[in-house]
């Protein structure tokens, strides 16, 4: 007699796929300071010519097609986020108060210390502007713009300075220009890569060199 044997069969069992987490999606803001803090990153590491869009989108985590929502290339997201400073130092000198009773090394301090906190927030943007204008003539265009506006505010930050009131300098613009080019190198590099100093010691520098310079000058017209 045959003896049937049954042998159990384990069929498999499918795969389950896996299941995908969706990311919450950001907003426009979100999305631009994302961007903004990996190149400002980025940016303190190496030279805008080592620099690519992949680079900044991975260390942002956006996907690249997202970067070109916002901006056009990585030129112009450093210019847009060099206005961005520009524009916050305009809204700290707004904040300063034109009549007030000071001396001038205080004066000078007020009108010094927010050109050096942009610088030590968005100095290594804007020491890549820098370099992206040497080799790019729409961004040295729109960098010798935003150095006009620089250059403005200190002729403004100058002019209100008491002991200039009753000793003018010879050519204002011409001094805001040397002392706008000076402040621009020493925070450039005080604050283009990693800092090098502290936000209060190159205050206290500026501080020291303006008024050093100022006063002289003010004496010189004094004496005539």
């Amino acid at each position: 007699m045959l003896r049937c044997v049954s042998h159990a069969v384990n069929s498999p069992v499918p795969a389950r796929a896996p299941i995908k987490t969706q990311r919450p999606r950001l907003s426009r803001d979100e999305v631009r300071e994302r961007l903004l803090g990996a190149t400002t990153e980025l940016v303190r590491e190496r030279s805008f010519y080592d620099l690519s869009v992949s680079d900044v989108t991975e260390r942002a985590g956006i996907e690249r097609t997202i970067f070109y929502r916002h901006f056009d290339d990585l030129a112009d997201l450093l210019l847009r986020a060099a206005t961005d400073a520009i524009e916050s130092l305009y809204d700290a000198q707004v904040e300063l108060d034109a009549d007030r009773e000071q001396g001038d090394l205080e004066a000078v301090r007020d009108a010094i210390e927010p050109a050096v906190r942009v610088y030590e927030r968005h100095g290594p943007v804007l020491r890549a502007i820098t370099e992206a204008g040497a080799s790019n003539p729409g961004v040295a265009a729109r960098g010798a713009d935003l150095r006009r506006r620089f250059n403005q505010l200190v002729i403004s930050s100058l002019d209100r300075l008491p002991g200039l009131r009753e000793n003018p300098l010879a050519d204002l613009s011409e001094t805001a220009r040397a002392l706008n080019l000076l402040n621009e190198s020493y925070l450039r590099d005080a604050f283009g890569h990693e800092p090098r100093v502290s936000a209060e010691t190159a205050i206290q520098t500026l501080t020291e060199i303006w008024a050093a310079l100022l006063d002289r000058g003010a004496s010189a017209e004094g004496g005539d």
